[in-house]
């Protein structure tokens, strides 16, 4: 029996990685990717990042999707505050008034306003004021910046299963600087760029070739035909 098993296994690993390589990655035309399809790949009760996390909409949804214990980032204060208050009935769920970055300390960031207060970067838009041109960058603030490693260190997190990130273009930076969890992570829900919609943004292939260096592989791409950002699904190999 244990050698039926063996034979089994290693079935099932040639399988994947036939279709993995042979076959093309799944492409969605919206720019959403379902949470639910995130079940498959974590284990129970996994530990979240939602970095970016804005109002708290996507924290609240992959709670109660996932169940588990959740960390959402967002350092524009008046927006952290509605994050705040729209979590607090969740008990899995903290809310820290911090942008993670590539360095701990105090940086820049530029706010949108207009049609979208969610655009906001640790990066000066460039090629997003052409593209969205009803989205304004009027207002620069000063916000604490903490790395992803910094953080686990001063709140005792030993692992991270998932990052759910969307950093308007600074996600690439801030993983570079994350060697002690990021080798824990095993999933990575993230936005990307196809042009420089930010200063210095890690366009999608170049991001594409880091994480897959890492032992990540696309299983979902969601960048609709004509769209200068999507959303891509990483799993750890």
């Amino acid at each position: 029996m244990a050698l039926i098993s063996k034979i089994a296994h290693k079935y099932n690993y040639l399988r994947d990685f036939y279709i993995f390589q042979h076959l093309a990655i799944p492409r969605v035309s919206k720019e959403r990717i379902s949470k639910s399809i995130l079940k498959k790949y974590l284990p129970a009760s996994p530990v979240i990042i939602d970095c970016g996390a804005h109002d708290g909409t996507d924290s609240i949804e992959l709670n109660r999707v996932l169940g588990g214990t959740l960390h959402a980032f967002e350092p524009v204060p008046e927006i952290f505050q509605r994050l705040a208050d729209r979590t607090r009935q969740y008990p899995r769920i903290t809310s820290y008034p911090l942008a993670l970055s590539n360095k701990s300390g105090i940086d820049h960031f530029f706010v949108s306003e207009g049609d979208s207060d969610a655009s906001s970067s640790l990066l000066p838009p460039k090629d997003h004021l052409i593209d969205h041109t009803t989205t304004f960058f009027n207002k620069k603030i000063e916000v604490t910046t903490i790395t992803l490693d910094d953080w686990a260190i001063k709140y005792n997190i030993d692992h991270v299963d998932m990052l759910w990130l969307d950093m308007q273009g600074f996600e690439m930076q801030m993983l570079k600087a994350s060697n002690r969890i990021l080798p824990s992570v095993k999933v990575i829900h993230t936005e990307v760029s196809v042009k420089e919609t930010y200063e210095g943004v890690g366009v999608y292939d170049k991001y594409r070739d880091y994480l897959e260096s890492l032992g990540f592989k696309v299983v979902v791409e969601a960048i609709p035909k004509g769209y200068d950002m999507g959303n891509v699904l990483f799993v750890r190999r």
